[in-house]
Formats: structure tokens, sequence, C-alpha cells
């Protein structure tokens, strides 16, 4: 979001900066509004995405935002460019960046410096206009900094008098204040004059081509999602090349392009985009900037995952993920980001995968996941999340889903996925060596518990070396009801009790 801020707000200010005739500044105006902060919706879009907040309908109404009452001091500088002091209160229980509130509605006060950046001037019915500045909050006796930007309307009804409306997101600067979005409506009217700066004669000259921003836009050709990380290439004169990749919402520039003409490809997943030429009179227009698009099409889903550390609930990086596609028998790997534990693949239409994750002293889950069915005109992403545990020596971890035969000691393969796992954790990690622990309820005798439970040690033991596993690296041992983790007095206690556990010991 970082980038696209500052790309915007760039963009925008070298557009305002190089009309350099003025016609008319706005005077010195005070305006009222009301507005809406919406810690929700951020808190939301941080923790998980903003796609997922705009799938599953998670943005606040009005009746779950703090509202409250302030003032706005505004001045022109320029005709499309105006000078904007806010102070804004109100009550407000406040949404701590770590997800919890203060208990109770407290008085909040802000205060901003911001620049308008208008699209029209003053004369027109209509203003749209982008903002951005600088804040300042107080929240028990706290002060706390942000960044607010956003984009809004000035509608133009009387004379020297508009109604105006805008929405802003206000970044964090500083850890007492959280990332929210504010929406304002107000009126404003004018307390100075109008200075009109008198008319200059211009002499006639010749207009001189400028250097151009090229912004590329590419397309999922099937859905037409935005997509990200495409190589995008623009070729000029000599054969040079510059290469851009996609932001998250499909977005590349290429600042200050000198008039020429150009051709404009992409490239994702070896497959390459559609490709646009440039002629060297669209360098000709008034604006700052040459706006391409470019579609792309591959028959493929794109596999969009993250890996969790179940043990301290975070994003774990650097876990190498394997891949594979049981329907055409072929496996790939893709390796999880090291700050987000973020990792994406491609997968085959009408196919089911395996997917695995590896990392030293770690045991990963197994995710099964299928492209069958799905249609690829309507689906581009698959989504899931792949739990690791950390396996260092001396940890215990519980092995919810292996199961035994009714009456019997002997494991139930064809249910008990966890074995799969153990099985990959020995592979992976070939000098640990771990004890396979058998835990019953307290229902029967403890003679019989503790034989039970060691014959089901036991068993899982044949099974691993049955499977491979070098006999010396596991032991296996039964404690019977010795040691619940639940109460014994319920059906659910007792479930819980009866439990495999593996302990790593070197």
């Amino acid at each position: 979001m970082k980038k696209i801020i500052s790309i915007i707000v760039f963009g925008i200010l070298a557009l305002q900066l190089a009309a350099q005739v003025p016609q008319e500044r706005k005077p010195s105006t005070l305006a009222f509004h009301i507005f809406y902060n919406d810690f929700n919706t951020a808190q939301q879009i941080k923790t998980s995405s903003l796609n997922n907040v705009l799938k599953n309908h998670l943005w606040s109404k009005i009746g779950d935002m703090q509202t409250g009452f302030g003032i706005n001091y505004l001045k022109g500088i320029r005709n499309k460019i105006d000078f904007v002091a806010t102070i804004d209160g109100s009550w407000t229980d406040y949404l701590y960046d770590d997800g919890t509130f203060y208990g109770s509605n407290e008085f909040l006060l802000d205060a901003n410096a911001a620049l308008n950046f208008k699209m029209l001037t003053d004369r027109h019915t209509l203003v749209p206009y982008i903002s951005s500045g600088v804040g300042v909050s107080l929240y028990q006796g706290k002060t706390g900094f942000y960044v607010p930007v956003g984009a809004g309307l000035q509608f133009n009804v009387f004379d020297e008098a508009f109604i105006f409306t805008n929405i802003q997101y206000r970044y964090a600067l500083t850890s007492s204040v959280n990332d929210h979005f504010n929406y304002t409506i107000g009126i404003a009217v004018s307390i100075g004059k109008n200075k009109v700066k008198p008319a200059e004669i211009v002499e006639l000259v010749k207009k001189e081509i400028s250097n151009k921003n090229i912004m590329v836009s590419v397309y999922d050709e099937a859905t037409s999602l935005p997509l990200s990380n495409v190589e995008v290439t623009l070729s000029g004169p000599d054969n040079k090349k510059l290469n851009v990749s996609t932001n998250a919402v499909g977005k590349a520039v290429f600042t200050s392009i000198v008039p020429s003409d150009y051709s404009v490809s992409g490239l994702l997943n070896r497959i390459n985009s559609s490709t646009q030429n440039i002629e060297k009179n669209a360098f000709e227009t008034e604006d700052n900037q040459i706006n391409i698009s470019l579609t792309h099409n591959d028959p493929q889903f794109t596999l969009q995952g993250v890996v969790i550390n179940k043990t301290q609930n975070i994003p774990e990086g650097n876990v190498v993920i394997t891949i594979n596609n049981n329907t055409n028998q072929n496996i790939t790997s893709v390796q999880s980001n090291s700050g987000s534990g973020i990792f994406q693949s491609q997968l085959e239409a009408e196919s089911d995968f395996t997917l695995v994750g590896k990392k030293a002293n770690y045991i990963s889950n197994i995710v099964k996941v299928s492209t069958k069915g799905l249609n690829r005109s309507v689906t581009l992403f698959v989504n899931l999340e792949l739990a690791i545990e950390e396996a260092k020596v001396g940890q215990s971890i519980v092995l919810n889903n292996i199961y035994f035969e009714v009456g019997k000691t002997t494991v139930n393969t064809s249910f008990s996925s966890d074995l799969d796992k153990l099985v990959q954790f020995f592979n992976d990690n070939t000098e640990t060596k771990l004890e396979i622990q058998g835990h019953t309820d307290n229902t029967g005798s403890l003679k019989l518990n503790n034989k039970l439970s060691q014959a089901r040690a036991n068993s899982i033991v044949d099974y691993l070396v049955k499977q491979g596993i070098d006999s010396r690296r596991i032991s296996a041992k039964g404690f019977g009801s010795s040691f619940p983790i639940a109460d014994n007095t319920t059906e659910k206690g007792r479930a819980k009790n009866r439990r495999v556990v593996i302990k790593v010991i070197q």
C-alpha cells in the first residue's frame, strides 16, 4: 500500500506543479464537518487482506464506526492546490494495533495539515481532489503521529460556499496510533476575498514534447483480475529495454520516459502477455502519464498460500513447500517468504495435489487441494494455509489424526493421516530420534491401560519401521491414564486423553 500511495501522491504533485500559471486561488475558508472513524475495517485488512475483506463483506457499517465533529481551515496556494488544516474530536473506545480495545469511550483529539490536489479549478461545480499530509492524535495522554491520504469531492452550490466529502486512510507512524479509515462530510464558507491574478500576455511558441511516465496495468484475461509480479518490459530505440514488475494491484510504472516509439509486453509464469505499441505522438498529450493495459492468458490456477508456525501462531518463512500433482505425477517446490510466510505457485487444471513443508526441526501438516471442478473463467486464485510445528529436543507434539482398529491395538492406516506426516518428518530430519508415547483415559484398570497404551505405541513404531525408518531412531512408551490433559468425567475429556504424542529426544 505504501508504494501505491507514493505513486499517486508523486504523480498528482508533479502534475499540479507543472501548471505554472495560476488563475484563481481559494480564499480563506472555514468549514464544519461530521466524521466517522473506522478502525475495524483497517484492522481486518492488516490481519488478512483487502481481497478477503471485500469478498466476505467485512467492511464496517456506519453504526459500528466512531463519530465526531471537526473544523477545517482552507487556503489556496495555487489554483489547483489548497492547504487544509483540520481539528477533529470524538469519544472513542480505541482499537489498538494488537486487536484489543481501550475498554471505554475516552476523548480522542486529532489535528492534521494536508494539501488537496484538485483535478479542476474552483470555477467548476464538481471538483474531485486527492489529499495527503501529516497528522497528530492525542488519546489518554499519549501522542502519536500518522499520515492521512485520501480522495474527495467538492460540490460548489452557493457563491463562495461548497459542500464537501472525502475518505482518508490514516497510516500510523508511531505505536500509539492505529491505522484507520476516516469518512467526512461537511459544509464550507469563504471568510476572505478571492485573489485573482491579472491575465498575463503569453507569447505563443511551439509546444515542446516532454518526458512522460508510462503506467502499465496487467490483467488476467479470463477473470479480468489484476496480476502482481508480472515482469513488464519497455522496448525502445536501439533495442534498449527497461524492466519493472507489477505491484499488488497489477500496475508497473516507468518514470520520465523520453518521447519515442516503444513496445510494451509482460511475462508471468513463463507465459507472455499481450503486446502494446506506443507511438511518439502519444507523448504530445498534456497529461503527465500514458496508460497502457495488457492481458495475460494462463490456463493454470494460481496457488496463494501462507505457512503458519502453530507453536507461536505467526507466519513462518524459509520453508520449502513440495507440491505433488497426484493426477499428472509431477512435483514442484517453492519457498515461503522470509518475512510474511507467503508462497505462490501455479496449479494445473483438473488435478489433485498434496502439499508438505520442510524446515529443519519442524514437523509439517500434509495438505490436499484440488482444481477439479473449478471454472478458470471464474476462479483464478486458490488459497490455503499450511501449518508447521516446532520439533526441537524436549518438545512434545500431540498427533490428533492417528486412529486404531475398534477394540484393537492395530493402527488404522486408512484414516491415520498423521502417519504420513510422521514418515515425512523422519525423512526430512535424518538425525532426529523420537519417542512414541501412548496415553489412555481412566476407563478400565491401571494395569490394562498401561498395557494398551504400550501396545498401541509399539504398533506405530512397527508401522514406521515398515516404511523404512531405522528402528534405532524410534522408541515406544505407554503411560496409560497417568497423565490426563482433560477431565475424565466427560466423554469429550476422555477423547482428548486417548492420544498419541511424539517427543523429540535427540
